[in-house]
């Protein structure tokens, strides 16, 4: 019998009296949703379910609605990863290069499966936060190790100046495909005194120790947030006060007429090149994959308002 992860979710809540925060996200059906759309396995489905489950703790940093673009962008064959993930719970991303990487089903035994080599030793990771305000916040770390979660999570200890532990796993079949996808949270709330909890808990979930917690998980059937906070927080998991749970979801906002805007942002000279070379053009969106198709008539609308403007 397949072993199957239940609704992705979101959990927010408080640890040691108020000290510090928890996030757990499970992300298993938005993964799953995500590598069918772009038809990627193995290797890059890790590595975009590692970086959505980290956009969407990091979304998760404000009361206020917010949209978080977390990038990845490295010099190895998988050449980067592009993740937004709002606080809503909604999240897409896309690996820029995922067929460079050829899948191995051996690797679908490893603990905690390495993809440093995949995403490159060089490279930064980038964050910026959307509140809806007139500017955006915008911060960067270069890559160490190259793993996704250690990065974020030295981004913010080092960039934003939170005291945080951050882990996050992606598991897959021998085919490649996921089976679960959870990420856990835990930072210092400001003017509390709860560092030398990040510490205990940094040290405590050091390497494969929060894959096997999925692992564990899912055997039980119990990918949950709240299931997860509490094995992996051990000790710490008996004064776990929740605060709220909301659900979480694949979503692409892309539309026809976003199509046709980013036609409308090319040279009149160029759009007028398709219509006689073509008679056509197409727009995929690199994050669903989805296709439309324009026809020599729309172009040269397109192209007319574009001359008019």
């Amino acid at each position: 019998m397949s072993q199957e992860a239940t609704g992705d979710a979101i959990l927010r809540g408080l640890i040691e009296g108020g000290q510090a925060r928890v996030v757990v996200a499970t992300a298993t059906q938005a993964l799953r949703a995500m590598a069918g759309r772009h038809g990627i396995v193995g290797v890059p489905t890790v590595a975009l379910g590692r970086c959505a489950l980290c956009g969407l703790l990091l979304a998760t940093l404000t009361k206020d609605e917010e949209q978080v673009t977390l990038q990845v962008i490295g010099d190895g064959p998988l050449g980067g990863v592009t993740v937004d993930a709002r606080s809503s719970g909604r999240v897409r991303g896309f690996v820029k290069r995922p067929a460079a990487v050829t899948w191995n089903p051996a690797l679908a035994a490893a603990t905690r499966l390495a993809i440093g080599d995949a995403i490159g030793k060089n490279g930064v990771v980038a964050v910026t936060r959307d509140l809806g305000m007139a500017q955006n916040y915008c911060g960067q770390v270069t890559m160490q190790s190259s793993e996704i979660d250690d990065e974020v999570e030295r981004y913010l200890n080092t960039s934003e100046q939170i005291d945080s532990m951050l882990r996050c796993e992606t598991l897959v079949d021998r085919e490649g495909r996921v089976t679960a996808a959870a990420g856990l949270l835990v930072q210092t709330l400001p003017q509390a005194h709860g560092a030398a909890v990040v510490e205990f808990l940094r040290d405590t979930l050091r390497g494969p120790v929060f894959s096997n917690v999925v692992a564990r998980a899912l055997g039980q059937g119990r990918v949950e947030p709240e299931f997860i906070a509490r094995a992996a927080l051990g000790q710490l998991a008996g004064d776990l006060q929740v605060l709220e749970k909301r659900p979480v979801s694949f979503f692409c906002p892309c539309s026809r007429e976003r199509a046709e805007a980013t036609l409308g942002m090319l040279r009149h000279e160029d759009l007028q090149e398709m219509t006689l070379e073509t008679g056509e053009a197409e727009v995929t969106c690199n994050f669903c994959s989805l296709e439309y198709r324009f026809s020599a008539a729309e172009l040269e609308r397109i192209r007319a308002r574009h001359v008019k403007n």
